[in-house]
């Protein structure tokens, strides 16, 4: 970690596209780490503390809502941010009671990230 008073993200996508936008987009005002798949973001999320989680809803094996759950229980406190291309409404929904702080549906703008992650790691 850089800098201790810059927040820390994990970002966790399957699609390696998303994961570097999102680290570009965030790494100049947070600590960013990655994960590529849920099993890992769960190993980090089991050893780090991060201020927010920022997870794919979607990917192979581990979805994102079984990130959300493990982090949840982890720490209830803790901050997640849903992203998916599938923004149904029972998608966004079941991640917002399963305790996502919010859901962006793909595609979005730099500015709706940054909004999202201001009003996620402000709460």
């Amino acid at each position: 970690m850089a800098s201790s008073d810059k927040k820390s993200i994990l970002i966790v996508d399957d699609e390696e596209i998303i994961r570097d936008f999102l680290f570009e987009v965030l790494s100049e005002d947070f600590d960013i780490s990655v994960a590529c798949d849920g099993d890992e973001a769960i190993e980090k999320i089991g050893n780090n503390k991060y201020d927010l989680v920022i997870t794919d809803l979607k990917m192979p094996r581990v979805s994102g809502e079984e990130v959300v759950k493990y982090a949840r229980e982890q720490n209830p406190a803790y901050q997640v941010i849903i992203i998916s291309g599938y923004s149904s409404l029972y998608a966004v929904s079941q991640s917002v009671n399963n305790g996502a702080c919010a859901f962006l549906s793909k595609p979005f703008s730099i500015s709706e990230l940054m909004q999202t992650v201001s009003g996620c790691i402000a709460s």
